[in-house]
């Protein structure tokens, strides 16, 4: 739209332009779209047993990273538990492909083989369980020691037991009533969280994943002892896949692992 001005008797015209901007809106589009958000939304339909969309999510977050095992695994088991036993083998297979020994992709390869579900493996957890919070939040990686326990034993966000010694911190899970003691963790945990328990603090952990021996796990304390961790994303795309736009978040978001 132009519009006429009077200045000293001279008519001058004066442009506006109208830019239409929705930072927000696109914002939040890349965030919905992005990897983490649909991780989270895949991991929380499979928390609650809502397979048909536990699919649709996984092979969302396939078409963007299709190198995903634990994406692949999501859908490889929620492909079982809506009876499409092929298309679980099939995926299964994948990661069988890349990795022979994953004892998890054996295992729901075998029952998508025998063309049964494991309806009890997946424990009912809390989806907020596997939520990264910066400052009280911190995730690590843990051997196994204990024997004739591996990552399938466990099931995502299920809960585990911290026990704060001075010089040690036990990794405890709870099979069949038993309590047993599978791992420790670091020094840096131990200082840590001896000086949070000095204070009142309470602390405790979830499995997050983990092949044979090793798992990761989600340690939270009701102190902020842990270093705040930011995201610095540049969109771009890569031949053969999208990766998610990045974005560079407030301190007080929460993202899932």
């Amino acid at each position: 739209m132009t519009v006429f001005c009077s200045f000293n008797h001279v008519i001058l015209p004066k442009i506006i332009i109208n830019i239409d901007i929705h930072s927000k809106t696109d914002i939040l589009t890349i965030m919905q779209n992005g990897l983490p958000f649909l991780t989270k939304k895949a991991i929380d339909a499979a928390l609650n047993s809502k397979w048909k969309e536990a699919v649709s999510l996984n092979l969302q977050i396939l078409t963007r990273d299709p190198s995903s095992t634990d994406a692949k695994i999501r859908l490889g088991r929620a492909y079982i538990q809506t009876g499409e036993f092929n298309k679980a083998k099939r995926i299964f297979k994948e990661v069988l492909e890349s990795d022979p020994i994953n004892p998890v992709a054996l295992k729901n390869y075998s029952l998508a083989s025998q063309k049964k579900s494991e309806k009890n493996h997946i424990t009912l957890a809390d989806p907020k369980s596997l939520l990264k919070e910066p400052g009280t939040t911190a995730e690590t990686t843990v051997e196994i020691t204990a024997k004739r326990i591996t990552a399938s034993d466990f099931s995502p966000g299920e809960p585990l037991l911290l026990k704060i010694d001075k010089k040690t911190i036990s990794i405890i899970k709870t099979k069949r009533e038993e309590k047993i003691a599978i791992g420790t963790l670091n020094k840096d945990f131990v200082i840590k969280l001896n000086g949070a328990k000095q204070k009142g603090a309470e602390a405790n952990a979830n499995f997050v994943n983990g092949t044979g021996k090793n798992i990761k796990i989600l340690i939270k304390c009701s102190l902020p002892i842990f270093k705040a961790e930011r995201q610095d994303v540049r969109p771009y795309i890569k031949k053969g896949s999208i990766d998610e736009p990045e974005l560079e978040m407030a301190e007080t978001t929460e993202e899932i692992v």
